[in-house]
Order: C-alpha cells, then structure tokens, then sequence
C-alpha cells in the first residue's frame, strides 16, 4: 500500500477542503490576467517613475469614483496653501451643510465645530472623512472667492479640482463635489492614476497615507476633543503598499487606489557614479467586488510585468503602452 492516506480511511472534509483549495488555487494562477482581474470593471497598474502602463483592463470606462474624489481635495487644497506660503495648523469653521451630509463623519462633526486644516486634511484621507472634505472645500473656497467670485465656496473649490484635472490631462474625469458621494461624478482608472501621480510629487502627502493611525483634534464650544482615527486601507503596511486612497459608495462599488515601493534599484555607471532608479507602482480599481483581494493578486502580477518589461531593455512598442502625464 502506498504511504499517506490508505485506501480504507475514509477522506476527513478538513482534508477534502484542503485539497479543493490548492486545486482551485493553482487553476486561478493558471489563468490570464485579463480573466483573473474581472473583480474590478476597470483597472490599470503603472510604474510610476517612467509612466509605463503594465497591467489594465478597461481603464478609459467612466465610472464613480466614491472617495477616490478626496485624493483630489486634498492636492487641490495643499497646492493652494503651499502656492501662498499659508499654514496647515489653520483652524477652520465646519460648516452648516454638514448637518445634511450623508456617509463617513468618523470624528463626529457638527456645524461650528473648528479644526485645523492638518488634521482635516489627515481624517479626510486616511478615514475617508465627508465632513473634513466638505469643510476643506468650504474654507478654501472662500478664500478662493475672494479672487475669483463665483457662486458659493463649495463650488468653487470644485471648479478647481477640475481645473486640476485638465492641467494633468484628465480628459474622462468630472469632479462634482469634494467628498465623491453624488453618483454625478465620474473618473477612470487611467485619469486617476494620472491625479495619483501627481499627488505624489508632495511630500506631505505621501506622509499622510503613509500613517496607519493619527491623533486628531477639533474645538467644540471652546473644549477640545480628541480622536485617534485609523486608515480604511486595509493593505497599508503590506506587499510594499506605502500609500493610497479608498472609496465605497453603493453605485461605485469598492474602490482603490494603491501605491507600492520596493527598495529602489542602483546600478553603476561610467567613472565610479551610480544611477539610482526607484520601484514605485499605482493601483487604481473601480467597481471591485474585492479590492482588497484583487489588490494583492494586481501587486504581485505588476511586479512581475515589470520585471519582465526591464527584462526586455524597458523597450515600447507602441506609445499607448504608456501613460500620458503633462511634462511639467
């Protein structure tokens, strides 16, 4: 008789379990990456030090994009302070729209509550925070107002996410408010890969989405309050994932974007110099079914597409294999 289970014993479900598993598992690595990607109706992954697009499935469909709308906020709201040398520690009134605002207010917000654009800033991005974003957008946009005009503050502000949006080339995106809970709006995974990108380029952001908690702080009637919120991105910290964004509304379905670093990759040159090239991807997933699971298989098959495309000189056959950003 041949050694391991005998023919007699009867196989235990455990086992059975065990076995169906392993089996389904190797099926699914088996598969293309067109077919093992379908969580998500739209997806794309780029290495975003050279742009050049290694994995995606139907990244020009427009789709709602949920909170996704908040990494543009924020770089909307960050450029602006920076561009005038402002102060991030700057309190801002929550505003009365706040009362009638729907979805995530994790720190409990109520209108004339104040905070500091900072820790708005981090609720915003790491709890995925609608009253923080609406607030952001309130106080700059009245800022914004005052040399521009325009109707009221919100929309303001909203016209320079789109403002934004054009300059990065974001030609299938509409913002149409800064938290992403109208089902109007509407973005890509290209376009937002694009908008990641960008965002990147600030330090300070990529040190918010960085952080797994922050201690954050509000006024209410002149007593402070404070909370420790914790990130809604579940891969944080894991697989490389050093940043990114999330996004759940029922008719955008699960949403996320990712970014994920190895260490950077040093090779010499001519006379003793070294060229230092960093390993960075972006994840963007729409419409997901399981975007923290699809997220872990896209990590692994974009790092392996890379490697692949450095295997083969970084060679482009065709210019649509990159990802067009603006060269300033």
């Amino acid at each position: 008789m041949k050694p391991g289970i005998s023919e007699s014993q009867p196989h235990r479900p455990g086992q059975i379990a065990v076995y169906c598993f392993a089996i389904l598992q190797v099926c699914w690595l088996a598969l293309p990456t067109s077919l093992r990607a379908q969580s998500s109706a739209s997806y794309i992954v780029v290495d975003a030090t050279q742009k050049k697009i290694l994995l995606e499935g139907e990244p020009d469909r427009k789709l709602p994009v949920a909170s996704l709308t908040k990494v543009a906020t924020a770089t909307v709201a960050m450029d602006w302070v920076d561009a005038r040398n402002g102060d991030r520690s700057e309190m801002m009134t929550v505003p009365y729209s706040v009362g009638s605002l729907g979805g995530a207010n994790p720190l409990g917000l109520a209108p004339g509550d104040q905070i500091t654009l900072r820790d708005a800033l981090y609720s915003a991005l790491l709890a995925s925070d609608n009253a923080c974003a609406l607030t952001i957008a309130d106080h700059i946009g009245r800022e914004m107002m005052q040399r521009t005009g325009g109707p009221d503050p919100v929309s303001v502000f909203v016209t320079q996410m789109n403002a934004l949006a054009a300059t990065q080339g974001m030609s299938r995106t509409r913002f149409v408010d800064p938290h992403g809970l109208s089902a109007n709006g509407y973005s890509t995974a290209k376009d937002l890969a694009r908008l990641m990108i960008y965002a990147m380029r600030n330090a300070s952001f990529n040190f918010i989405c960085s952080q797994q908690t922050r201690r954050v702080a509000y006024v209410r009637q002149g007593q402070s309050m404070a909370f420790d919120i914790k990130t809604t991105n579940q891969l944080l910290g894991q697989m490389g994932v050093d940043g990114g964004k999330t996004g759940s509304t029922a008719k955008a379905g699960e949403c996320l974007i990712l970014t994920v670093r190895k260490p950077d990759r040093i090779s010499d040159l001519p006379g003793g110099m070294k060229r230092r090239v960093p390993y960075r991807l972006v994840i963007v997933e729409l419409a997901s079914s399981d975007r923290f699971g699809q997220g872990r298989l896209l990590i692994q098959q974009g790092w392996n597409a890379y490697e692949n495309w450095l295997a083969s000189g970084l060679v482009v056959k065709d210019a649509k294999e990159m990802l067009t950003t603006p060269t300033r």
